[in-house]
C-alpha cells in the first residue's frame, strides 16, 4: 500500500511537498547530506548524498523536466513486509511524470534490487515512468559538478552569441576553438561556454573528462 492514494500521486503539487524524511548528521557517517539548488524550480532540493546531488543536476539539465520533489511519499507493501522512500518525484513539461530512484550499482543488494523493481511495477500501474540512476560514473560526476556552476540565470546568454550558435548549427569544433568565438561580450568566454554546454548549446560526450580539445557540436539554438 501508499501512504497516499495512487491518484493522490498523480495529482500531487510537487511545489508544495516537503521531504518526509530528512537524515540528520552524526558522526562517522559515510554521505554527505544537503540541499540543491535547481535552476529548473528556482527551489532548494534535499539530497542524501552527493551521488543524489550529481543525480539532480542530471535532472536539472533536462529541459523536459519542469518541477522536482524529493523524498517525496512513502511506500508500503504490507503484504511483503517492505517499504520504500523513493528519492524523487518528476514532472515533466508533457505533464507526465518519473519516479527515481538513486544508488551505486555497487551498493545495490539483493532486497534493494527487489525494491526497486517492485516500486518501477507500482509505478507503472499508474502510468508513470521509473528511472533507476545507478551507473553515473566519476568522470560525469566531475564534469557536472563544474558544469552545474553555470545553472545560474547571471550566465545569460548575449544576443551576438545566439546569433554565432545558430549560424555555425551543426559545426563541430573543439573547445578551445569555441572559446574564442564566446569573446566581445561584457561576460568571460569560458563562463559563457560552459553555460553553452550546461543548456546543451553544445553538445560533448560527458563520459569523457571535459578538457579543451574536446569536440563539442553546436545544437545552434541559445539559451535563457
Amino acid at each position: 500500500m501508499c501512504d497516499i492514494g495512487p491518484d493522490q500521486v498523480c495529482e500531487l503539487e510537487l511545489s508544495r511537498i516537503s521531504p518526509i524524511r530528512i537524515s540528520k548528521a552524526y558522526p562517522g557517517r559515510e554521505n554527505y547530506s544537503g540541499v540543491y539548488w535547481s535552476a529548473t524550480t528556482g527551489r532548494h532540493h534535499w539530497f542524501e548524498s552527493l551521488y543524489e546531488k550529481t543525480a539532480l543536476s542530471v535532472l536539472d539539465r533536462d529541459p523536459a523536466v519542469v518541477d522536482i520533489a524529493t523524498q517525496p511519499f512513502k511506500l508500503r507493501w504490507g503484504s511483503l513486509g517492505m517499504a520504500h522512500f523513493p528519492d524523487f518525484l518528476i514532472r515533466r513539461s508533457d505533464g507526465s511524470r518519473l519516479i527515481v530512484d538513486v544508488r551505486p550499482r555497487r551498493r545495490i543488494k539483493a532486497r534493494d534490487a527487489e525494491l526497486f523493481a517492485i516500486t518501477a511495477a507500482w509505478a507503472a500501474s499508474l502510468e508513470m515512468d521509473y528511472r533507476l540512476f545507478a551507473d553515473l560514473t566519476k568522470v560525469e560526476d566531475w564534469n557536472l559538478r563544474l558544469l552545474s556552476g553555470y545553472r545560474h540565470s547571471r550566465w545569460a546568454c548575449p544576443a551576438p552569441v545566439a546569433e554565432m550558435l545558430t549560424a555555425r548549427r551543426g559545426e563541430a569544433r573543439t573547445l578551445r576553438d569555441w572559446a574564442s568565438r564566446f569573446d566581445g561580450t561584457s561576460s568571460p568566454a569560458r563562463g559563457l561556454l560552459l553555460t553553452a554546454i550546461w543548456h546543451g548549446a553544445l553538445e560533448v560526450d560527458l563520459g569523457r573528462r571535459l578538457e579543451f580539445e574536446s569536440v563539442a557540436v553546436c545544437t545552434g539554438r541559445g539559451w535563457g
